[in-house]
């Protein structure tokens, strides 16, 4: 009578070894056979529309005005007990004048109780101070401490414009 003993798990990893080298080597054939495909012709676009152009000098005109926002939450070490900020959320804002003070939503925010950094489009960075919320509204003011040529405001209108 014959008994039919498992293989050892050195065994099994040395069969495992030897089938991922035959697969490293095979593979290099089968990418090896690809043909090449010639690259096909670009359309040129012709001129933009109005509205594109429209729509691009909008974005050159108020982008410096648009800032970055990480919201800061206190945090505790488990083991060492010291009390840390780090990052909540992140969103957008704008400059809404020179005195620094930035309009963005208030779940942007939201639960910020390590405060706030803002982002210009400088790739500057000012710890900012809540001034203000309104959540029904989904408000919210901030206000940084920035040189006033760094604080570009948004242009603002009325839908009549």
């Amino acid at each position: 009578m014959k008994i039919f003993h498992a293989p050892s798990k050195l065994t099994l990893a040395a069969a495992a070894l030897v089938g991922a080298a035959g697969a490293f080597l095979a593979v290099p054939a089968l990418v090896q056979g690809r043909t090449e495909v010639a690259p096909r012709a670009v359309t040129p676009r012709g001129a933009l529309g109005a509205d594109e152009t429209a729509n691009i000098e909008l974005f050159r005109k108020t982008s410096p005005s648009v800032v970055h926002i990480t919201s800061l939450g206190v945090q505790r070490d488990m083991f060492s007990m010291n009390v840390q900020q780090v990052p909540r959320g992140t969103g957008t804002g704008l400059v809404w004048d020179d005195s620094g003070h930035i309009v963005t939503n208030f779940h942007v925010i939201q639960g910020a109780d390590g405060g706030a950094k803002v982002t210009l489009s400088d790739q500057s960075t000012y710890d900012a101070k809540i001034v203000g919320y309104f959540p029904d509204r989904d408000l919210a003011v901030l206000r940084i401490e920035a040189p006033k040529a760094k604080l570009p405001p948004i242009a603002i209108g009325t839908s009549r414009d």
